[in-house]
């Protein structure tokens, strides 16, 4: 017989005049993995925060292992035993793992610490639970994965019931994934239930034995394990399947060449994208975005091979002047890397477009001219005097508005839908084709392959820094098997 570990009963949560959990219902049982995807993001911090911590919440109740916990009419704020394992790491990185795991826990009493002693332990701890980790390692020179295993071991460790695993396909490798999720499943098979929350329905259906679907401040529909599958939950997300624009290339005309190039992780990398063509870069190990990133922009040359642009040599001379080479980069987390929030929606948007026109100051005509292109497009944002308060839709909106003016001859995109919920990504992946064609070539670089498939025209995996098998575009159905 199921255990209920979790509930939500009809609970509504109002912030700053808004409603972002609306008579919201949800629950899991001891030992499952409940899938959780977010078709948009109102309202989603606000439930894994409930899950996690007894906050005042406006009205219902939220039971936890039996009894109840949180309830509109008293809430104490106290935290539940649930742990979380995201991106951002929860371990202090100058501490050993032992340290972490036995040293800050709660009720430690010794003033003399045995390292030796110290390390044994916690050997003895990861033989128990299957966690294959060197236990002399210091946390900063632990890899992703096995940070993430070291965070597992935590939660055990600490008695917690539930953990959450936010989006780990956007900082664990194509390799490191499978292994993370194989020890997910063990803990599950323990006792310990999961909530595993992806911003790609297919990684999470091949995960979860339920999955919500997160839309609004509520549950729309949990779809148990026959009902997971694209033809189910196509009705609820029916725009996610859209005609998809698929560019005329011109395979003579290739616009940027990697011949065999070897810099940093790279080794004897080779690729060529044509004008108006999306190439999708697999990074199978999760590290060669930014040594490509870094020839680019002209912080690096290559060791060996070379690099060509429309047919000329690509030199690190060229790299430190590659706005004005026609290159232009979105990095991952662009928001807050190439935005400034003090700062208008107009003036982001022209940002740097006095350096294409080669003039000092945009002629007011120019400026009215793009407000009148653009308005039609984003709507009322357009006229916001400081960007602070923009939904991440609009912000990332306005990231690729201001590369489409530009109109680059490369655009590079790293983990381009690693953020936001679907309705953002959807409108990322229109954004692109829109880059597409206007005759922009794109070459997207990502440790996740799913959503990008649908603007990508070819597929290159990439291991240990080369290619290691290609894939064209009436090819992906194999992929994704």
């Amino acid at each position: 017989m199921k255990r209920e570990l979790l509930r939500m009963d009809h609970v509504s949560l109002e912030a700053g005049g808004e409603l972002l959990l609306d008579n919201l219902n949800f629950q899991m049982y001891a030992g499952e993995i409940m899938g959780l995807v977010s078709r948009s993001y109102k309202g989603h911090d606000r439930l894994i925060d409930l899950i996690c911590y007894n906050h005042a919440i406006s009205f219902g109740s939220v039971w936890y292992d039996g009894r109840v916990v949180n309830r509109y009419s008293s809430s104490d704020g106290s935290a539940n035993r649930v742990y979380v394992i995201e991106q951002t790491s929860h371990l202090v990185p100058a501490l050993g793992i032992g340290d972490n795991l036995f040293v800050l826990k709660k009720g430690f009493k010794k003033y003399f610490i045995n390292n030796r002693v110290l390390e044994e332990q916690t050997r003895r701890f990861f033989e128990e639970n299957g966690i294959w980790v060197d236990p002399g390692k210091r946390v900063d020179a632990l890899t992703s994965l096995e940070r993430c295993l070291v965070e597992l071991g935590k939660a055990l460790l600490l008695g917690c019931r539930l953990i959450i695993v936010d989006n780990p396909g956007n900082f664990l490798s194509q390799h490191e994934l499978p292994q993370f999720q194989r020890m997910l499943k063990k803990v599950r098979d323990e006792g310990v239930s999961v909530l595993y929350v992806g911003n790609h329905h297919e990684e999470v259906f091949r995960m979860a034995d339920r999955t919500s679907l997160f839309y609004d401040g509520q549950i729309r529909k949990v779809f148990e394990r026959e009902e997971m599958t694209d033809q189910s939950i196509a009705p609820y997300i029916t725009a996610w399947f859209q005609q998809k624009f698929n560019p005329e290339t011109e395979p003579e005309d290739g616009v940027l060449h990697f011949h065999g190039v070897e810099a940093g992780s790279l080794a004897e990398l080779r690729f060529v994208l044509h004008k108006g063509e999306c190439l999708t870069l697999l990074d199978m190990d999760n590290r060669i975005a930014g040594d490509i990133l870094s020839l680019m922009t002209g912080e690096m040359s290559c060791d060996g091979g070379w690099i060509s642009l429309d047919h000329r040599s690509y030199t690190q001379e060229r790299g430190l002047r590659y706005l004005d080479e026609g290159v232009a980069v979105i990095p991952n987390d662009p928001v807050k890397n190439l935005l400034f929030p003090d700062r208008s929606f107009m003036e982001n948007l022209t940002f740097l477009l006095d350096r294409k026109l080669k003039k000092s100051l945009i002629p007011g005509k120019i400026y009215r001219s793009i407000h009148s292109e653009y308005g039609p497009l984003v709507g009322p944002v357009i006229d916001e005097t400081s960007i602070k308060n923009l939904s991440l839709e609009d912000s990332m909106a306005l990231v690729y508005y201001r590369m489409a003016l530009l109109r680059p001859r490369v655009l590079i995109c790293v983990q381009p839908l690693a953020r936001g919920d679907m309705f953002c990504r959807m409108k990322i992946l229109d954004l692109i084709r829109g880059v597409l064609k206007e005759g922009t070539a794109v070459l997207i670089i990502t440790s996740h392959v799913s959503d990008t498939l649908g603007v990508a025209d070819r597929l290159l995996v990439v291991e240990n820094g080369t290619g290691t098998a290609s894939y064209e575009k009436h090819e992906f159905n194999r992929i994704l098997r």
